[in-house]
């Protein structure tokens, strides 16, 4: 067929990995990455907060300068595209030159309250000081992190390296509504001001490993959500553990589930371009293009089980009526070279030349051909000629 007419597709596999964004009008965890330390250099990353900036009347109790329990690492998490991940770990301590205390590491979101000079004690807690922050390094860091989303799951790497056998860290993730919410242990963190929460108690030796955490949300209350209040310790009692536990952090992502049923005519194919990484189902086959030579297109498969990229135009290859694409939170196949393209609403592509697939598609092979009308539909692919 002539090029101005009519695209045979050809399938050729190239597969490798490359991580993606998820869809950016989603909220995520500032400095999720922990790339960001310019506020106290390598002892504190930004947005977070620790015993450095506690308040209270004990916040100066058993804390010294020069043994901070929170700081920078290198050693980051397999296949992160950044360079640091946050280290926090425990010490100990004598109160009054007589009893020797461990301090467990505490590092979060919002504020650390020192009320008690007892570990255990609920007037020592984390929370979220709406009105509060602390300058360091020129940079006001706040202490409590605006959130107005409502993920699914909370996704985050560590290594948790206890001195003992008992030892089990912890993290809680508490999504609020317009107030000061404390969560200190023992609260059953269920009050009228909780949106979702996830929480995880029980974290023990990765032995050595970076090892994804993947914590489902639960909801609470239908509370309009404003606030995240997000914590990690070295240990799950206060006042308890070893004296070197140690505990990294890296990329932390909130995950937000998605569907998309996609309507696949008899010919057997069909276009999409999603806002958020979506996993191939079973019964299909993703196809992206990465070039045309002498009327045809060079396409790369991305088959069941793999995850596309959000924001990637695609064409699907199924012999179902109804395709179900479901957001993913793994690691995405690399699109490089793709120049199909879409949009998640209808695009105007007046004067301009551009293709799309056609009815003369059969089971056997896709067919592209010119597109007659003003307006392209959204979440739809298309290619633009030269």
């Amino acid at each position: 067929m002539m090029m101005k007419r009519f695209f045979l597709l050809l399938a050729a596999v190239i597969l490798s990995a490359q991580a993606q964004a998820q869809n950016a009008n989603e909220p995520q965890v500032t400095n999720g990455d922990f790339e960001q330390w310019t506020i106290d250099g390598e002892h504190l990353p930004n947005y977070f907060n620790s015993f450095q900036t506690a308040d209270g009347d004990y916040k100066s109790y058993g804390y010294d300068s020069g043994n901070r329990q929170v700081g920078r690492s290198t050693d980051k998490r397999p296949g992160s595209k950044g360079n640091y991940s946050c280290k926090i770990w425990s010490r100990r301590f004598r109160v009054f030159l007589v009893v020797t205390v461990t301090a467990q590491g505490n590092l979060t979101t919002g504020r650390v309250h020192a009320g008690s000079t007892s570990a255990e004690a609920q007037g020592n807690h984390n929370y979220s000081d709406r009105d509060g922050y602390v300058t360091f390094g020129n940079f006001n860091n706040p202490c409590a992190m605006p959130f107005t989303g409502r993920p699914d799951s909370l996704v985050f790497w560590a290594k948790y390296t206890p001195d003992n056998t008992t030892s089990r860290a912890k993290v809680s993730a508490v999504i609020h509504d317009d107030y000061d919410y404390q969560d200190y242990y023992g609260n059953p963190l269920t009050d009228e001001h909780v949106v979702s929460k996830a929480v995880k108690n029980d974290i023990a030796t990765t032995n050595g490993k970076w090892v994804r955490f993947s914590l489902p949300f639960a909801k609470v209350k239908s509370n309009d959500p404003r606030y995240l209040l997000l914590s990690f310790a070295t240990n799950n009692i206060p006042g308890q553990g070893g004296a070197n536990d140690i505990l990294l952090i890296d990329d932390i992502e909130m995950v937000y589930n998605h569907s998309y049923d996609l309507t696949v005519p008899s010919q057997g194919w069909a276009s999409m371009c999603l806002d958020y990484n979506a996993v191939v189902p079973t019964g299909a086959t993703a196809y992206y293009v990465t070039g045309l030579v002498a009327g045809y297109a060079r396409l790369t498969a991305i088959p069941a089980g793999k995850v596309i990229p959000a924001n990637t135009a695609v064409i699907v290859k199924s012999s179902q009526q109804k395709v179900t694409f479901k957001s993913s939170s793994a690691t995405p196949v690399s699109v490089s070279g793709n120049i199909l393209r879409g949009s998640q609403t209808a695009t105007s592509v007046s004067g301009r030349k551009c293709l799309v697939l056609s009815p003369a598609s059969t089971p056997e092979r896709a067919v592209f051909g010119r597109y007659t009308g003003s307006t392209l539909q959204a979440k739809k692919a298309y290619i633009l000629e030269n």
